[in-house]
């Protein structure tokens, strides 16, 4: 072990990137402890996309193997009009020709690969324990949980999502967040014939934009994202019914209307935004993922962004010595780079919204930010 003055270290929130750090922390030497709210980490939602930087990320902390061999690797992403006919088509190899395009993958696969590594990497998982409160010394800091537990660490990590406790408590202010005026369903499909090669497909027609993400040859995912108003509720009794009456809209789309089945639920959230500005760090707490930067889900980097967010943040409190040092140059290393990222995912919507053009141009702004190291 390091002689660093940090060892022990909390991490409040078990998603993507509570664990990647989870993981990177272990690795390293630190004594991690995982603390989740929900009882069984079963995570909801259908699938997501592994960009080449999270890719990148996942190959360093030794998950990246797995989650391909789970997965299924795409190349492009084709834009088509509402009855299918391509507009154009992006290169997802924006940063190294090793890796595949995109690995997209379920939710839950992911969840548990990268649990199963925390778990070997020496890391303790508590379940049904959600942080919501600390204490801080000069010594130490002492977190709370809602079940009335307590335990005390060097170093709370928060990557508690855009709800964070662990954010509003160190900023002593509740966070808002921002809606963006649109919203997303989801759901799994599956396909009596393999019909996935090597793309992710997306449609469009007027504000409403649909995904259908590859996760074999026969099963994918499909998102559907388009404006509602603010105090829109979604009847879960009818949403099924609503969902394919929508999709039977857009005539491109015919293979997945056909092929929805009621046995795969269909999800919905508003599209919503929140950015921390100020230093992403105080005392003994530092925050990472949608704790300081959720954003819209456009550019499939909300998970990557708390990807690289976990492994920086271990990168340099391997480094330095003094907490505070380290935690500073990880906030230097980590703001710009991915408040840019989630300005750029929310200016798709806000264009979607008003009918703007250049989407394109934004997706390939993007690229080359994520050229840049992490």
């Amino acid at each position: 072990m390091m002689n660093h003055e940090v060892k022990k270290i909390i991490i409040a929130g078990g998603g993507i990137g509570g664990l990647s750090a989870a993981i990177s922390l272990g690795r390293a030497g630190f004594e991690v402890t995982l603390c989740e709210a929900a009882s069984d980490m079963r995570k909801s939602g259908a699938g997501i996309l592994q960009p080449q930087n999270a890719l990148r990320v996942l190959r360093e902390i030794g998950v990246y193997d797995e989650c391909c061999q789970q997965g299924f690797q795409t190349e492009w992403l084709k834009q088509h009009d509402e009855n299918g006919k391509l507009q154009f088509k992006v290169s997802e190899a924006f940063l190294d020709d090793s890796l595949p395009g995109r690995n997209n993958i379920l939710r839950q696969t992911l969840n548990d690969i990268l649990k199963k590594h925390a778990e070997a990497a020496g890391v303790t998982i508590l379940l049904g324990k959600k942080v919501v409160s600390y204490e801080e010394t000069a010594d130490d800091i002492t977190v709370h949980c809602a079940d009335g537990t307590a335990m005390t660490a060097d170093i709370l990590a928060g990557f508690d999502g855009i709800r964070s406790a662990v954010r509003d408590q160190m900023l002593q202010r509740e966070v808002k967040t921002e809606y963006l005026g649109m919203g997303a369903h989801r759901f799994y499909i599956s396909f009596p014939e393999p019909i996935f090669h090597d793309s992710t497909l997306m449609y469009k027609k007027g504000q409403t934009q649909v995904g259908v993400v590859p996760l074999s040859e026969k099963t994918g995912y499909v998102f559907i994202i388009r404006p509602y108003d603010a105090d829109f509720r979604d009847d879960e009794d009818t949403r099924f019914k609503r969902v394919k009456d929508l999709l039977r809209g857009i005539p491109g789309v015919k293979f997945v209307t056909e092929n929805m089945s009621k046995e795969y639920p269909v999800l919905f959230h508003k599209i919503e935004q929140m950015a921390v500005k100020e230093p992403w760090h105080r005392g003994r707490v530092v925050l990472g993922g949608d704790a300081v930067h959720a954003g819209a889900p456009t550019l499939a980097q909300g998970a990557a962004m708390a990807i690289e967010d976990a492994i920086v943040l271990s990168e340099e409190l391997q480094k330095h010595e003094n907490h505070e040092t380290a935690c500073q140059a990880y906030f230097e290393r980590r703001a710009e780079r991915a408040l840019q990222v989630q300005n750029l995912s929310s200016e798709i919507v806000r264009r979607e919204i008003k009918g703007t053009p250049g989407v394109q141009d934004i997706i390939s702004e993007c690229y080359r930010l994520l050229k840049e190291p992490y």
